[in-house]
């Protein structure tokens, strides 16, 4: 059975693109339907974030929930669409373009989107069962929730090798490029959205959030960002992430919401946005700089330099942004940390304007920020091999 071809990556890019089997079309129709799926993804997760926050549960058939699994079908369609018409109608240049997987033919990307469209759509009928029987959710990721978290990310992922494959074939084009950095932006905010019970204010002076975001970052941030082909790859892909998040903060309190469950602690009149965005932009701007300085050296030594960089210099930059941010003076529409969901307690941390430790000990922290970096430096080496992968799809 094929598999991902690969050419030898010791030509110039541009000598590979013409070597790689090149479609009549760098973006399709079907990828842009694709990318449309994942922007619709994101923003009804954002929606349903603050729909619970600001109004409690509502009807299955809540506009949050179409959004999120409009997404998901337009990703299953579209990629079903490339995989059958390739499969029994395709060029002979879209059919070099492809892996075979049994029986059908299609870009690696639609294979991906497609099962994470069909698990996205698979896990609603199991989230309205699951809240018939046991009520609100109290964490995030419940049963259903992972079932679709899964299929979110395999549609994003799915979307961003459709884009990396484009752009890997015809490297000249900017829009490939331009949307693969887009994509990676997107996948950022979901990985921030999926452990936001570790990110608020209050909890940001412990070594907990830290550690766990340790495991996901990095890996987009270095990834991703040597993987675009991008000299501020990593930069521009926090710019995404910040953009989507500052959009939300100022936008969503203009949208009008009441609670509709109790008890109501604190009277809501509008929609709560997500909290400012964490500091992500300062340690993608530094490694950035710092890998083209090390672009000669060896992937360890690079490794290394961009783990250590994206933990120090982030744990700095959000430590000191966080204690801005508990403080009243952070209470505005700017920075919006005067907004809470319509439970919150008054007795909260963040009421009182006072961080939370998750640590019990001084040990205990510097254990969690110690495995902390460690992790950074483990997941930088990974996504040092997960850009040279990305770098060499074709199909």
């Amino acid at each position: 059975m094929p598999t991902v071809s690969t050419l030898d990556t010791t030509m110039p890019l541009a000598a590979r693109a013409d070597a790689a089997p090149r479609a009549t079309a760098v973006l399709s129709w079907p990828i842009w339907i694709a990318v449309a799926a994942t922007t619709a993804t994101l923003l009804g997760i954002e929606w349903d974030i603050a729909w619970h926050r600001s109004i409690g549960r509502d009807s299955f058939w809540s506009p949050p929930h179409v959004a999120i699994y409009l997404g998901g079908i337009l990703a299953a369609l579209s990629s079903v669409y490339l995989i059958f018409s390739t499969t029994f109608g395709g060029s002979q240049a879209a059919r070099a373009a492809s892996v075979r997987v049994w029986g059908f033919r299609g870009p690696l990307g639609a294979f991906t989107a497609a099962w994470g469209g069909v698990a996205m759509i698979a896990s609603a009928p199991f989230d309205d069962w699951w809240h018939n029987a046991y009520g609100l959710d109290v964490r995030i990721l419940s049963p259903p929730h992972t079932l679709l978290a899964i299929g979110i990310f395999c549609v994003c992922l799915g979307s961003l090798l459709l884009v990396g494959a484009a752009r890997n074939r015809s490297p000249e084009r900017a829009a490939p490029r331009v949307l693969f950095l887009y994509l990676s932006g997107l996948i950022l905010s979901l990985v921030l959205t999926f452990v936001m019970e570790y990110t608020s204010r209050a909890v940001l002076h412990s070594a907990t959030p830290y550690r766990v975001l340790a495991l996901g970052v990095p890996l987009v941030l270095i990834g991703f960002g040597r993987a675009s082909g991008s000299r501020w790859g990593a930069t521009a892909i926090a710019g995404v992430y910040s953009a989507v998040y500052l959009a939300l903060l100022w936008l969503f309190p203009f949208v009008p919401a009441t609670p509709k469950l109790g008890p109501v602690y604190v009277q809501v009149t509008h929609l709560i946005p997500p909290g400012f965005p964490l500091a992500v932009i300062v340690p993608a701007l530094l490694i950035d700089l710092a890998d083209a300085r090390l672009k000669d050296r060896s992937p360890w030594l690079r490794a290394f330099a961009a783990g250590a960089i994206y933990f120090v210099s982030f744990l700095v930059a959000e430590w000191n942004l966080a204690s801005f941010l508990i403080t009243p003076a952070a209470e505005n529409w700017f920075f919006g940390s005067g907004y809470h969901d319509y439970n919150s307690r008054r007795t909260w941390a963040e009421f009182r304007h006072a961080f939370h430790p998750l640590e019990p000990t001084r040990l205990l922290f510097f254990y969690q920020l110690g495995l902390g970096f460690a992790v950074s430096l483990i997941s930088a080496r990974l996504a040092l091999w997960w850009a040279d992968a990305l770098g060499k799809l074709r199909r």
